[in-house]
């Protein structure tokens, strides 16, 4: 066995173990039940350009079964009909939704945490939970969302919802970036129990604070200049001392992130370098390691490599079990050599193109803040 294929398959023993654990014991949203209390709870929903998810995804979040809540839409400087479906579904929701128009942009922000802000500073509700317009929400999602925190005590929560894949593209790609590290470097059962802040991980698809975490973390004016706000939102709540509980929800909840390749190379072009730090070093050992993991295994069979079946194995049972724990099918693993391929080359873009101060979404220039533009984390005293 050559030296790489030993790492490799060392690693992936490794990253194997940790998805048994996952798989097997990974808190569940669809376990929770009801709640004893029912607090209010607002639900936010910043929208720019987002008519076509909203037709489909606004009313399903209109018939969640919850008492006391309040769903309020950001309009964020749309040019699509966003603002004109919202107010038709307000006015026929008996207030239970509110638009609200986004402000401009100031300098120092960016776009989906200022339109976060607002929402934060609009809603009324004990509980706050920011979901993206592309989320599918089932009745009982709420209701099971204030139940998990409920049940460990947690001021923050955030779900994995199942992903809906439609081309090659999305089935081969979004689990690699959207599931496959949580599931493979991340015994999400110790998340909530450990309080370290570097074992975190939030997906602002889902993300439910109550209102005294959201303070105590500082909210999204604490994030503004993160292009991964979500994943820093989780680090800072864990720091204030609150229990952060991440859950798999593949019946209550559903998305699909990208409609085409397209928006998939731009939206992950966006965050794959970010989500290393923004710094070329941790960049680069990010993707070597996932060279070694995810490349090598099935490029070393392919090439005749000694000792590379092994590796092979245990990354295809790597894969297996994210089939099984997010429920995306066997497409995604059949596809892996093709995803990982496209991935890479995703990543370098995104390197490049920070670089170059290049990455847009959604038509704004994003632009990677200096460190010492991060707000610190405030440890619990």
């Amino acid at each position: 066995m050559s030296l790489l294929s030993l790492a490799s398959a060392a690693l992936l023993s490794l990253m194997l173990g940790v998805a048994l654990w996952n798989l097997l014991a990974a808190p569940r949203l669809e376990r929770a039940g009801n709640p004893r209390a029912f607090p209010p709870v607002s639900l936010l929903v910043p929208a720019r350009n987002e008519a076509v998810n909203l037709r489909e995804t606004l009313p399903a979040l209109l018939g969640l079964d919850y008492p006391h809540l309040e769903i309020l839409v950001l309009d964020d400087g749309s040019t699509d009909d966003t603002a004109a479906l919202v107010d038709a579904l307000a006015r026929a929701s008996d207030g239970r939704i509110r638009r609200l128009s986004g402000s401009a942009l100031p300098p120092g922000w960016l776009g989906k945490s200022w339109a976060c802000h607002h929402l934060a500073e609009a809603a009324r509700g004990e509980v706050l939970v920011f979901c993206d317009a592309d989320v599918t929400a089932r009745p009982d999602a709420l209701r099971n969302t204030v139940a998990a925190m409920e049940s460990v005590g947690a001021g923050a929560l955030t779900a994995l919802p199942r992903q809906r894949l439609g081309g090659w593209a999305e089935s081969a790609v979004v689990p690699l970036v959207a599931q496959l590290p949580v599931l493979a470097l991340l015994p999400l059962p110790l998340v909530p129990r450990v309080r370290a802040p570097s074992l975190s991980m939030a997906n602002g698809q889902w993300l439910a604070f109550t209102r005294e975490a959201y303070r105590a973390c500082g909210g999204h004016a604490a994030v503004r200049v993160e292009v991964v706000e979500d994943v820093a939102l989780g680090r800072r709540v864990k720091a204030a001392g609150h229990r952060l509980l991440p859950v798999v929800s593949t019946s209550l909840l559903e998305v699909r992130m990208y409609r085409d390749a397209a928006a998939l190379r731009e939206g992950f072009g966006k965050n794959l370098f970010a989500l290393t730090g923004g710094r070329p070093a941790p960049f680069l050992a990010a993707l070597l390691l996932f060279a070694l993991v995810a490349v090598h295994p099935w490029a070393g069979v392919m090439l005749g490599a000694p000792g590379a079946l092994l590796p092979l194995v245990l990354l295809a049972a790597v894969r297996t079990c994210g089939a099984l724990l997010f429920r995306h099918g066997l497409r995604s693993v059949l596809l892996h050599p093709a995803g990982s391929l496209l991935l890479v080359g995703i990543a370098l873009e995104s390197f490049a193109g920070a670089r170059r101060g290049a990455l847009v979404w959604k038509g704004r220039r994003i632009a990677l803040a200096p460190e010492e533009a991060r707000p610190a984390p405030t440890n619990a005293s």
